[in-house]
């Protein structure tokens, strides 16, 4: 009889540290080790570990009232939080539908945009255009929408295809150019996919702000989100932000990233931070003309979870914004957020480093073989790995990825620290950063 245990891990051959308790921004096991947690889990516990507030609503609202269908009722903290979200944005936005996870809700922004469509007489508007590295969600909709190799193939029997455009990736920029005297073609990719497949047909257009684990924190060149917006505008496509972990101060002085950029979107899909780990928290606010043209149709939208809008997650995201207000967090991550990237591309001279990029307390960090030619490691070396596991052994966590380089190969890491993070305890993350690069280096004697 196998002694593996019942829990499904990632390494179903391998057993998992098990983290035992949490406090601030550290982790510890069953054997006492601490870990500075450099990646708030997948970018989840915004406010780091312990924040009694956030349960003790939680508690209250399940003594309360745990529990009710969307169908069958509302609640008032499901009112009051659906209000206070739109006002979260730049300019406020129309209407919001809580889901229970990042996947959801960008499955439910899609469905959103088709309802939209559905309700002004566009039935033909179907199809949805995202970029290759990007990442949407596990679930089969939202999977075929990303654009990550490595994380598709086994499952593309399964997914209904659909057109990508090269994304908007800087370092090694699909046109070979540089982001100083480039004209925006990976923007601009975004119109010849329209008429290609016929302004009629397309929907939406999904991206992240900041691209998550899949690019490493990836930001796009000036004027890249104007300009597609402008695009969808001249076609009648809905732009859709995935805000999922660009959301809730994660890039730091607003509570959405999109509000960086000029260009805002029709539809923003959040979740991750907003819950901080506490409630699987996710949603989609759709700007007021979307509702208003939904309302002016069928005025029904009936696609939802048994789980939408839970009193008990209302209540957690009600607390999880007023502990944000309470302590500054997204003013806090941006303050936080340049200490980080002035220590981080400090590392720039290591032989290993080959880019750091970001924003606010979400940053990347690009591994390669070769400085001069960016050529990465092979695909097989698996570098990205090995330094999760140097860094781990130091009390580091880290979000390791692979696969920027056209999905065949490329090193990543993702840091992003809980948004209370102290200046000190930067310090701390990158000198630990710091040992784990250079140990990797001496032992692939570079």
């Amino acid at each position: 009889m196998s002694n593996r245990p019942h829990l499904i891990h990632v390494n179903i051959n391998q057993p998992s540290l098990q983290a035992v308790r949490g406090e601030g921004i550290y982790l510890y096991d069953a054997d006492g080790n601490r870990y500075l947690d450099g990646c708030s889990g997948a970018l989840v516990a915004n406010l780091g570990h312990g924040a009694g507030e956030i349960a003790r609503a939680m508690a209250a609202q399940s003594e309360t009232l745990p529990y009710v269908f969307r169908v069958h009722f509302s609640s008032p903290p499901a009112e009051a939080l659906a209000e206070r979200y739109c006002r979260l944005t730049r300019n406020p936005m129309g209407a919001v539908l809580f889901t229970n996870s990042g996947s959801e809700a960008v499955e439910t922004a899609v469905k959103l945009a088709r309802t939209r469509h559905l309700s002004a007489g566009e039935t033909d508007r179907h199809k949805i255009i995202s970029r290759w590295q990007s990442y949407h969600g596990i679930t089969a909709g939202a999977l075929a929408w990303s654009g990550v190799a490595g994380r598709r193939k086994d499952f593309l029997p399964y997914f209904k295809d659909s057109p990508h455009i090269p994304p908007a990736y800087c370092y090694r920029c699909w046109y070979g150019k540089r982001p100083d005297a480039c004209d925006l073609q990976c923007a601009r990719a975004l119109e010849t996919v329209i008429l290609t497949e016929g302004p009629e047909t397309v929907s939406a257009f999904i991206a992240e702000p900041v691209v998550g684990a899949a690019l490493a924190a990836a930001t796009p060149p000036d004027g890249y989100f104007r300009l597609i917006r402008e695009i969808c505008d001249r076609y009648g496509v809905l732009f859709i932000a995935d805000e999922v972990m660009t959301g809730a101060g994660r890039t730091g002085g607003s509570f959405f990233a999109s509000d960086h950029f000029p260009g805002e979107p029709h539809i923003i899909a959040f979740g991750k931070g907003v819950g901080a780990g506490y409630y699987p928290l996710a949603g989609v606010l759709v700007r007021p003309e979307i509702i208003d043209a939904i309302s002016a149709g069928s005025g029904l939208y009936s696609a939802s979870q048994s789980h939408s809008a839970h009193p008990v997650g209302m209540a957690a995201g009600m607390a999880v914004l007023d502990y944000m207000e309470a302590h500054r967090l997204p003013e806090h991550a941006r303050e936080m957020g340049i200490h980080l990237g002035n220590r981080l591309n400090e590392l720039r001279s290591l032989a290993l480093v080959g880019d750091i990029r970001g924003m606010g307390l979400m940053w990347g960090m690009e591994l390669v073989k070769d400085k001069e030619s960016r050529e990465p490691f092979p695909a097989g070396q698996n570098l990205y790995l090995d330094l999760y596991e140097s860094a781990r052994e130091k009390g580091l966590v880290l979000l390791p990825s692979n696969g920027c380089n056209h999905g065949k190969n490329g090193d990543m890491a993702l840091i992003a620290p809980p948004l209370i993070i102290t200046r000190p305890q930067v310090d701390e993350l990158v000198d630990t950063l710091y040992e784990a690069l250079t140990g990797l280096a001496e032992h692939l004697c570079i």
